[in-house]
């Protein structure tokens, strides 16, 4: 198997990009003050900053996903994208969030400004239109 490649990076020039909302429905949903929107629809990692791992799935229960909402108000750091369709996202409470791709279904999107989309594609890629996406 390749290593991955990382195709995207969130754009974090000009400092950390504040985490406005976090949204619960059938995903999990975070809207970045830059204008980012992340929607996570499939099982994620949430490891918190004490270094301790939560498996979470958007499609069960909704309060299972309670340790996930403690990025709220927090910033994101670093985010990456990589050729597989994984997105790896640090906060500046330390905590952090892996979204692996799935075989049959999209596991996240990304919108952001200037057109950008992302999509992490069932069968492991990422599909990328706009902003940043060369």
């Amino acid at each position: 198997m390749k290593p991955s490649r990382m195709l995207w990076t969130w754009p974090t020039t000009f400092g950390p990009d504040e985490i406005v909302r976090c949204m619960v429905d059938y995903a999990f949903s975070i809207e970045t003050q830059g204008g980012i929107v992340l929607r996570v629809e499939n099982e994620f990692i949430y490891e918190t900053a004490s270094g301790l791992t939560h498996r979470l799935d958007p499609a069960g229960v909704p309060s299972l996903l309670g340790p996930a909402l403690s990025i709220a108000r927090s910033s994101v750091t670093a985010g990456i994208a990589d050729d597989r369709g994984t997105l790896h996202l640090d906060f500046a409470d330390g905590s952090a969030i892996a979204v692996p791709a799935d075989e049959q279904y999209e596991a996240w999107t990304l919108n952001g400004p200037d057109g950008l989309l992302l999509v992490s594609t069932p069968g492991g890629s990422l599909a990328r239109w706009g902003l940043g996406t060369e």
